[in-house]
């Protein structure tokens, strides 16, 4: 055997050794400590929130927000999310919309009566179809989290599990797998902020990066859910108890002065309102760039000879 096939046979070796540690990374719900490096955020908060203020520390009693979107995909296909902000521990919905590939909804229709109906009938921006929506709350500190498995005519829906806080407002990295889904969580929900009126502009340092650092982190394994490569389309929302009032904080954020968008019927028709939502880009994977480096040391040794 000569040297070049020593080298494309360890090429091939370090590709699967790549391939078995890629997935599974540690998520925390906290920027300081997750494994994930998501680079900077996709979207940040444009409003004050109107479902009021949270102290630090508190499992944020009091209040609930969305502070900042980060998003990656990895090369073994998995994305992972990362909502900077607050859920107060109510029961309020920590909503993430995902549309993984054609087929969606672009006019949601969540059947079986589960508490995302309560949403029926609206309306997202125009080029956005989610086929995925997850919906976790925090209640008295246990975390309960279903998935809507979104097509053209209805929904298919799990209830996930829950998740019983460890300490205070942290809630461990925890998968829930089955027939059809796959999706890891971990949440700390213990970031506080001092907001001004529900709907203005100025929005206080302490919820936008470097110091929104913790919130709620998802891990799901694109391939499990039809995708086959490209963006991964996005948005997300803070929804009240059954999902029957919804906040002012969506990512991407709401003109200034908008208030809570309420419970009407609709809830939101974002149908005349253009990129109400925003892409993941894929990463470079760190495999193809192994193997594209070492392939180049192969040619090199040919060009030795």
């Amino acid at each position: 055997m000569n040297r070049a096939s020593k080298i494309i046979l360890f090429v091939s070796s370090v590709i699967a050794s790549a391939a078995m540690t890629v997935y599974g990374q540690t998520i925390t719900g906290d920027l300081g400590t997750t494994a994930i490096s998501y680079g900077s955020a996709y979207a940040l908060q444009t409003v004050n929130t109107g479902f009021g203020n949270a102290s630090a520390n508190s499992d944020s009693t009091g209040g609930s927000e969305l502070d900042a979107n980060y998003g990656t995909i990895t090369g073994d296909g998995t994305l992972y999310l990362f909502l900077a902000g607050n859920f107060e521990n109510n029961g309020n919905h920590a909503l993430a919309f995902i549309q993984t590939s054609v087929g969606g909804q672009s006019t949601l229709n969540i059947s079986g009566g589960w508490t995302a109906s309560a949403m029926n009938g609206s309306v997202f921006s125009p080029g956005f179809a989610p086929t995925l929506l997850i919906d976790a709350n925090d209640y008295q500190g246990t975390l309960y989290t279903d998935q809507y498995a979104l097509n053209g005519g209805g929904s298919v829906n799990n209830y996930l599990g829950a998740i019983p806080a460890t300490s205070t407002g942290i809630f461990p990295m925890t998968t829930f797998s089955g027939a059809g889904y796959n999706v890891t969580l971990a949440l700390n929900n213990n970031h506080g902020s001092q907001m001004g009126a529900s709907g203005g502009a100025t929005i206080p340092a302490d919820m936008l990066p470097p110091n929104a650092q913790t919130g709620l982190e998802l891990a799901i394994p694109l391939a499990m859910y039809g995708w086959t490569g490209g963006g991964v389309e996005v948005m997300e929302a803070i929804n009240g108890g059954g999902d029957g009032y919804m906040s002012n904080q969506l990512l991407p954020g709401l003109p200034v002065g908008s208030g809570n968008i309420g419970n009407g019927s609709p809830q939101f028709n974002f149908g005349s309102t253009p990129g109400e939502f925003y892409t993941v880009v894929p990463e470079p994977s760190s495999i193809t760039l192994v193997a594209v480096g070492l392939l180049g040391a192969v040619g090199l040794i040919r060009r030795r000879k």
